[in-house]
């Protein structure tokens, strides 16, 4: 998907401004310092040695940031982890798809293999087990196009790929990533869409992703090329024409890249009817299942005990001129089959269904809707036997909302300069189902985060103003010293004044920061413990001493306990990159939102404190009566309003979208999407979920919407 090239808030280029401004600060504070000792202490500083002391201080930094610098752009450690990565997440969604049955579930399906083009030798025909090979015997660069009818198994085909080529993998070899070709956008350059997608998706830093990309470490596996368009012959035009074309145009030096592409047959030969296919690519085109292999994996799957439930079924298969023949001739179809024919009753355990019924139906189009009607209640029955989630009709109705949004995704214009994807399911991405309520609401949690801390400012400004007294022409110190010391708090509460038009005005949330906001895994919090400890244990102490010194009647607990917190938040914080290269673990396509509420909640109430603390402290030392403990409190609320304020957008939009679509989806969005992928009927791709099947997309998006009253709550349990 394509994001606008300049986006306003805080993204990496701003982040990278602040933090050269803390870094400029933070010298002058510290040269500062020095010099007033030096003015107070004469006999007791040494000014050599202080200016050594600053500039061994700045090399160890410098020396400190270029080797992070140095391992964030090892392209070779990178595509390690990356590889490492990919092959768990592809291992999954394959024993996903594969009904977690090993390798019973995987129908050896036959492929014819020819060229498109170029000088590419191929094999009339192969099996599974020689795709990889043939892919890996190309000459480079290697060009692979598979493609098949609806259901063939395209994308199944592809995840075995990948985990062959990752299996052999050599340091140097390219990483393969599977990318859903509906998320792209072909005016965007394959460059930028690669490094984007590895920053979102397997949690890289930009600068590693970009290294990646440049180094030619990436095999791009563009899935679901036949998704981009809603029509069924694209023309040169199209927007699978474009992306064939700027894949084109991506190149490794003088080469066009390696790359592999899956299709349906049918649109794939219009684009090469219409001369928009890639040059030089050879094509792998995946057969229809013949009822020998159709035979023998229901034979593989199912009931060993009864054999003959299925004995219809098999002799169907092998009948001239039968309707099942055509109808079960796809893995996608006979998995269908299976799914719904052998669904048991949770309290008997006797088979709901007979497979004789399927012999019954008078065409190809019946029995794919009769199979379509029941997947669900068929999968739900299998992965949720005591009913503890939501029941089918709601989980139907549901994903019918997704499903239609998807559909209409397809012939929209762009929104807000962005195309929507017309397969993938992102939850910080879902918020356009709503159209821009949700950003009006996002708009009005800013503007609610935001008015506590401009509330505190200007009653901090008030009592100030109240409090200056000029005697002969000069103002007190201490006042001078509160105005300056006021100086930073307005100069933010007048930028927090600008968060609720910024979350109206930023549509689409910066890349990186979706990429990089993570959660302490176990081993990450472990190796953090030491860290909050000892950020607890100075933060306590140095607490205490303020209170000491400027003698307020402020308990000695209370600076304890705000040490305690801010060790807490570098506790249970950020996480930290996992090895060199910035990699790292992966995330769930649910987590992105969770991970980026609940860090913004763990800094608003640990460092928020912790910096109101300090300023509390300051202007209670400062101006008469004021009690400590109201400037310490009206301190952290400052500062947690300020950190729940500068949170990106993910969880307002979120919230929003929510909000905005009560009686229509439910509540916990994304514990449902997980759920639904448990069940086997959502699919992941990255941080995307995806329906199992596009037949099952459409079938859903096709259904009449049920009254929102009949849709009950999703149950807590």
């Amino acid at each position: 998907m394509r994001a606008p090239d300049r986006l306003p808030g805080v993204n990496r280029r701003t982040r990278a401004r602040w933090s050269w401004a803390g870094v400029a600060a933070g010298t002058a504070v510290l040269v500062a310092a020095v010099l007033r000792l030096w003015q107070r202490y004469p006999g007791d500083v040494d000014p050599a040695g202080a200016a050594f002391a600053l500039v061994g201080t700045a090399v160890t930094v410098i020396a400190w940031w270029q080797a992070r610098r140095l391992a964030d752009t090892d392209p070779q450690a990178a595509a390690i982890l990356l590889a490492g990565r990919v092959l768990a997440e592809e291992r999954a969604q394959r024993a996903q798809l594969l009904g977690r049955k090993g390798k019973d579930a995987v129908i050896d399906v036959e492929f014819a293999f020819h060229p498109t083009g170029g000088q590419v030798s191929a094999p009339p025909t192969g099996d599974l087990g020689h795709v990889a090979a043939y892919f890996l015997g190309l000459p480079a660069p290697r060009r692979l196009v598979i493609s098949g009818v609806a259901g063939s198994g395209k994308t199944v085909l592809a995840i075995e790929l990948i985990l062959e080529l990752l299996r052999g993998r050599q340091p140097d070899d390219p990483v393969p990533v599977r990318i859903s070709a509906a998320s792209l956008d072909p005016d965007l350059p394959v460059r930028e869409t690669l490094a984007r997608h590895l920053t979102a998706a397997f949690r890289l830093k930009p600068v590693t992703a970009r290294t990646l990309v440049e180094a030619e470490r990436i095999l791009p596996v563009i899935d679901g090329l036949d998704e981009m368009d809603e029509t069924d012959e694209p023309g040169y035009g199209s927007r699978a024409a474009r992306a064939l074309r700027a894949l084109e145009d991506y190149e490794h030096g003088l080469e066009r890249c390696s790359l592999v592409v899956t299709c349906r047959t049918d649109q794939y030969d219009t684009l090469v009817a219409d001369r928009a296919a890639p040059r030089g690519v050879a094509r792998v085109t995946v057969e229809e299942v013949t009822s020998d292999k159709a035979w023998r994996f229901i034979q593989a799957v199912t009931d060993q005990e009864d054999p003959d439930r299925w004995r219809p079924v098999l002799d169907a298969l092998t009948r001239d001129g039968h309707v099942l023949a055509g109808a079960l001739a796809t893995p996608w179809r006979l998995t269908l089959a299976v799914s719904v024919y052998e669904e048991r009753d949770p309290l008997t355990g006797r088979y709901v269904r007979s497979p004789q019924d399927l012999t019954e139906f008078p065409d190809e189009p019946s029995v794919r809707e009769h199979l379509l009607g029941l997947f669900i209640p068929a999968r739900l029955a299998a992965a949720d036997p005591a009913g503890k989630g939501p029941s089918a009709e709601q989980t139907r109705a549901w994903l019918a909302v997704l499903a239609r949004h998807l559909h209409r995704n397809e012939s929209r214009p762009p929104f807000h300069g962005r195309v929507l994807s017309s397969t993938d399911l992102v939850l910080y991405e879902l918020w356009p189902l709503a159209g821009d309520r949700p950003r009006a609401i996002g708009a009005l949690v800013a503007l609610a985060t935001c008015l506590p801390g401009v509330a505190v400012v200007v009653a901090a400004f008030v009592l100030v103003i109240s409090q200056l007294d000029v005697v002969d022409g000069q103002v007190q110190g201490r006042t001078v010293m509160a105005l300056g010391l006021l100086l930073l708090p307005g100069t933010v509460a007048l930028s927090l004044l600008k968060e609720p038009f910024s979350a109206w005005r930023e549509v689409w949330s910066p890349a990186d920061e979706v990429g990089f906001r993570g959660v302490r895994g176990v081993r990450d919090r472990r190796s953090a413990v030491l860290g909050g400890v000892l950020a607890a244990a100075g933060g306590s102490l140095a607490g205490v001493g303020i209170v000491l010194k400027f003698g307020t009647d402020l308990p000695l607990w209370v600076p304890i306990v705000f040490g305690l917190l801010f060790g807490a938040g570098m506790t249970s914080g950020r996480s930290g990159e996992d090895g060199p290269a910035g990699l790292r673990r992966g995330v769930e396509a649910r987590m992105i939102v969770r991970n980026d509420a609940l860090l913004t909640l763990v800094d608003a109430l640990t460092f928020g404190p912790g910096l109101g603390f300090i300023l509390g402290i300051w202007f209670a030392g400062l101006l008469d009566g004021l009690p400590a403990v109201t400037a310490v409190a009206a301190g952290a609320v400052f500062g947690m309003s300020l950190v729940a304020s500068w949170s990106p957008l993910l969880s307002r939009r979120y919230l929003g979208l929510l909000l905005s679509t009560r009686g229509r989806l439910p509540w916990r969005l994304g514990r449902f999407l997980h759920w639904c992928y448990d069940a086997g009927l959502l699919r992941i791709s990255g941080i995307a979920y995806q329906f199992r099947h596009r037949e099952l997309q459409d079938h859903l998006a096709a259904a009449p919407a049920p009254p929102a009253e009949e849709i009950k709550a999703f149950p807590k349990s």
